[in-house]
């Protein structure tokens, strides 16, 4: 958790604290279908712990990528400022880099294709006049598939797929632009674990099958979202 989230999430919690003196119904209770759209930065950590034995230091690469996301959500509003929802965050694919210093021009080419279905919990404060103020909980699973190669393409690593469980935190604003129509603006930080591709499927130096590309994937992302009440 890096600390622009940290200094972000302590800035949240404070406006809401400040907030709460002011906090009202928001909307009436029923059910809405909700849409996303994000700016997200793929962060790849931990890829040192890679498994690439007998051939130096581990060389940091491409350890970023900057992506757009999309999702479509279900929930119910109870009309009391809580509100929960479940959310699918559709397929996006990043690749990242790692080398050693023994091999300078072999990269690692970490190929990652991850997807979610979250169950998401929101509590919303008026702030003024159509006007809210809101932080977010989301537990869920992440499908996450690893592939990729080494030094050129025709060295492939075995393709894997991991299943796990994941959270996110984050918070935003909301405007009622008409009486079933709410508009979102938020951030939310999505721990989405681990990424492992197979073992390698070329031969190496040592005739083994030991090689392993490895990362833990984190998301951080500010989105624009709109929700329907019927």
């Amino acid at each position: 958790m890096d600390k622009i989230f940290i200094r972000f999430a302590f800035s949240s919690f404070l406006l809401t604290t400040v907030s709460v003196s002011y906090a009202q119904e928001t909307n009436h209770a029923g059910y809405y279908v909700s849409a996303k759209v994000a700016a997200v930065k793929l962060k790849a950590d931990n890829m040192e712990t890679s498994l690439r034995p007998g051939i130096g230091q581990f060389v940091a690469g491409d350890e970023k990528k900057n992506l757009t996301n999309a999702s479509l959500g279900f929930g119910y509003d109870f009309g009391n400022g809580w509100r929960t929802e479940g959310e699918y965050t559709f397929k996006n694919d990043a690749e990242f880099t790692s080398g050693s210093s023994n091999f300078p021009t072999s990269f690692n080419h970490h190929k990652v294709d991850t997807q979610r279905l979250m169950l998401n919990a929101y509590r919303d404060f008026e702030v003024l006049n159509n006007v809210a103020i809101y932080g977010n909980l989301g537990l869920g699973v992440a499908h996450i598939e690893s592939s990729g190669w080494q030094g050129n393409i025709s060295r492939q690593y075995l393709a894997n797929t991991d299943t796990q469980l994941v959270y996110s935190l984050g918070a935003g604003a909301s405007y009622k632009a008409i009486p079933n129509l709410n508009l979102d603006l938020g951030y939310r930080y999505v721990d989405l674990g681990k990424a492992e591709s197979g073992l390698n499927n070329f031969a190496n130096a040592r005739g083994l099958q030991d090689e392993q590309m490895k990362a833990h994937l984190y998301s951080s992302e500010f989105y624009l979202g709109a929700r329907y009440s019927f």
